[in-house]
């Protein structure tokens, strides 16, 4: 027996109820929009700043997407970034504008650091400073700090006087540097001869006691040769004879007083450095000289045989 077919219209669903997998944006059905919109609502991203041009999106899309981004941690949101930057031409420039703002950016601050260190430095440079205070502080301590003290008082000061000292060598020391000027240079050379000279003089038993624990002692000479270290050809050339003078000077004063070993190295140093440039200034004249010399003698020859041919009319 066939079946009877019913003539009834079957109830067909909207094809709407299937499109689960449809892209971004498109609701699940007609009259609904996406879970993740109403979850949206209930979870406010922090406020961000962004400009989007031509965007397409709704305010309800655009605040999810925010939302979710806050929600991605680095590694996905790099591989998201680099996804974007491949596949779409927009997101490519955008990139590239970015990274080159950041460059901008850097080169600007390393070359504002860089001209704050050149601004120190020629500051620095064109400072000068004379050390009096220093040498001052050196005859007052030595002479005048204690002096009234009777002699078991001064003796127990000494060591609190020659760690004092010290503390001006090495201050002098610290404030010489490559860049400083010249005349620095040799301001703090001359300010650790006389604060040598000082120790080597210095009277009481306050003096005595200084003079055998720096006088013996390497820290002065070594100071020297610190700042000799910073010091270019230019700098040791602007010494003059007066300077040189004053060194010979304090090296006779401190042999009388077998103090500070090894000072006539470091005026030799500056002595043989003088030498050597007015050595070099001296060839620079003489081949000078020759040149000019030779010059003449070829003019002159050159003269004379002309004057020798006889005239043709």
């Amino acid at each position: 027996m066939a079946s009877t077919m019913s003539n009834k219209r079957q109830r067909v669903e909207p094809p709407t109820q299937y499109q689960h997998d449809l892209p971004f944006g498109y609701p699940q059905t007609l009259s609904q929009q996406p879970q993740h919109f109403q979850q949206f609502q209930q979870h406010q991203a922090p406020a961000i700043e962004i400009n989007v041009t031509n965007c397409t999106r709704t305010p309800e899309e655009t605040g999810w997407v925010v939302n979710s981004v806050h929600k991605l941690d680095e590694t996905t949101l790099r591989k998201l970034v680099i996804l974007s930057a491949l596949s779409h031409q927009d997101m490519y420039i955008a990139l590239w504008n970015e990274l080159q703002q950041i460059e901008y950016a850097r080169t600007m601050r390393q070359q504002e650091e860089l001209q704050a260190q050149q601004d120190q430095l020629a500051k620095e440079n064109a400072q000068i400073i004379d050390f009096r205070s220093n040498v001052n502080q050196v005859d007052y301590v030595i002479n005048e700090k204690w002096s009234r003290l009777r002699g078991s008082k001064q003796y127990d000061k000494a060591g609190d006087a020659a760690e004092l000292v010290n503390d001006e060598i090495t201050e002098i020391v610290g404030s010489v540097a490559p860049h400083s000027n010249s005349t620095t240079k040799i301001n703090a050379i001359l300010a650790l001869c006389d604060i040598g000279s000082i120790v080597a003089a210095g009277g009481d038993c306050i003096g005595a006691e200084v003079r055998k624990q720096v006088g013996y002692d390497e820290e002065l000479v070594n100071a020297l040769w610190t700042i000799v270290e910073t010091m270019s050809a230019g700098d040791k050339m602007a010494m003059t004879a007066e300077d040189i003078q004053l060194l010979e000077a304090f090296d006779k004063e401190r042999k009388g007083y077998c103090v500070f070993d090894g000072f006539d190295e470091v005026l030799e140093h500056f002595k043989k450095a003088i030498e050597d440039t007015s050595s070099v200034e001296s060839d620079d004249d003489d081949d000078y000289g020759d040149i000019d010399e030779q010059a003449l003698l070829n003019k002159s020859d050159a003269i004379e045989g002309t004057a020798s041919q006889p005239i043709t009319l």
